[in-house]
């Protein structure tokens, strides 16, 4: 039978001289693509991976490193947020497969920052 857990997490988005950043503050983890929308895909990939690995491993204890105070202020501080569910694969593929449901609430930095 299958499982569906969800897992919340907290994204920052950020336009910066060289492309979008986007960060994950429960578990620290970044990417940086050329275009918002590549970031906040691959963010929710990299999200995915490490999640799964945690799980696989039965390594949960491990899995939240988070993120510098400074990303945290700035999620709290934005103003343009948005909230989506991101059905995975399931983990496992024998009976008690889990079907993560990745909740990402994505806040927005669409202008380029100052280096």
């Amino acid at each position: 039978m299958l499982r569906e857990e969800p897992f919340s997490f907290r994204v920052v988005i950020r336009q910066e001289p060289d492309g979008w950043v986007a960060h994950c503050l429960e578990l620290n983890l970044v990417t940086v693509a050329e275009t918002v929308n590549e970031a906040e895909s691959d963010i929710i990939d990299v999200i995915e991976s490490h999640v799964r690995y945690a799980l696989e491993n039965d390594n949960l204890e491990y899995m939240y490193h988070p993120a510098p105070l400074s990303v945290w202020k700035d999620f709290f501080n934005c103003a343009d947020r948005e909230t989506n569910s991101y059905r995975r694969d399931p983990i496992f593929k024998d009976d008690s497969s889990l079907i993560p449901i990745i909740e990402a609430s994505k806040c927005f930095y669409r202008q380029v920052c100052p280096a």
